[in-house]
């Protein structure tokens, strides 16, 4: 794309920004129990700090100076990629709205920019690829600790599932993470009972036995086991379904019809027909937040918090034809599902 262009575009972002802005603050709401919140790339993290962090500052600057007479204008290729099909893959599925203008615009910028710092850090790697951190000036440190921060969560889709307005603790089980569709003995125990109790001899206490042993015939075959999160991995895993009247199961909020706990009823009621074992998802850890921090992370823009229907909250993430971050991103449009069409370019494993 021409810098003639890419001038014009942001020249029409300018004129629409307090709108654009006003329309980023309405999405920006609390999160709510059985909605999702989803990891931001950085690109779209920095981009959101534009007037806090001192790399959105520096993104900023790049922006109002995209006129190709300065330093900071860096001729961004807009419609480039390192994958072969991008050209076409930009032309064909991003509709050159003003939304998709102005998103296309600040992506490609914020993406040059965390290219151009993570060589200047990555240059300064010895022999064995180490990086003293006493090297890196603040600016590079920070953006470093974005930049890792951002992969451990790389587009995550969490549901959550506790939320306590008092002192701000709140849960999350993170929905595409899949750790495996069928139980091995080692799994079902972990999954029953947690790191723990489960025996590493290959043993259960004799008055689990019946409970495991039935475990194993109900799910051995096809069992959704998800991480649920990097919190309480130690712990049994929970379990999450849309049955209403199991035994022992507990709506996680009044009126969500998601539910969560009742094993023993799945269990009786997978081995006698009247569920399937993909009716249930079992999640091995958690996001476990304290005081705020989820609140925190959303008002940082690492996280956007989505209003979800209950039947997305349940899908089970196995052989979709898209990932999940990505149909979560596209169903809310607008810039949301432009950011979804310029990470799928990223992308060499998907073909739209």
């Amino acid at each position: 794309m021409s810098t003639h262009l890419s001038s014009l575009l942001y020249s029409t972002l300018l004129c629409s920004s307090q709108k654009s802005n006003q329309t980023i603050q309405q999405t920006n709401k609390k999160a709510e129990i059985a909605g999702l919140v989803v990891r931001l790339p950085l690109e779209a993290e920095i981009y959101r700090n534009r007037e806090k962090l001192t790399i959105g500052k520096e993104l900023k600057q790049r922006l109002e100076n995209n006129n190709g007479n300065d330093k900071y204008s860096d001729n961004t290729p807009l419609l480039s990629s390192n994958n072969d099909n991008s050209e076409k893959g930009v032309k064909a599925n991003l509709s050159f709205s003003l939304t998709a203008a102005q998103t296309l615009l600040w992506y490609k910028k914020s993406q040059t920019l965390i290219e151009e710092h993570m060589a200047d850090i990555a240059a300064l790697a010895d022999e064995s690829g180490l990086i003293d951190p006493r090297e890196l000036d603040p600016k590079a440190e920070n953006l470093l600790k974005l930049y890792l921060d951002n992969q451990e969560s790389w587009q995550e889709v969490s549901l959550v599932a506790e939320r306590n307005e008092m002192n701000g603790n709140a849960k999350t089980y993170v929905l595409n993470r899949p750790m495996a569709f069928r139980l091995s003995e080692n799994l079902a125990r972990l999954v029953l009972y947690g790191a723990f109790n489960a025996r590493n001899d290959g043993g259960v206490a004799v008055s689990e036995m019946n409970d495991y042993t039935k475990f194993l015939r109900a799910f051995e075959d096809s069992c959704a086991v998800y991480i649920g999160g990097p919190d309480h991995m130690e712990k049994k895993a929970d379990m999450i379904h849309g049955i209403s009247d199991l035994e022992g199961a507990v709506e996680i909020s009044p009126g969500t019809g998601i539910y969560r706990g009742g094993i023993e009823a799945a269990v009786e009621g997978v081995l006698d027909g009247r569920f399937q074992a993909l009716d249930f998802r079992f999640f091995i850890g958690c996001h476990d937040y304290k005081d705020g921090d989820l609140d925190v992370k959303i008002y940082s823009n690492k996280y956007q918090p989505i209003a979800c229907a209950r039947a997305l909250a349940l899908k089970q993430c196995i052989q979709l034809p898209k990932p999940l971050w990505h149909e979560v991103m596209e169903l809310c449009g607008g810039e949301l599902r432009e950011i979804s069409r310029l990470e799928l370019i990223k992308r060499d494993d998907i073909i739209e």
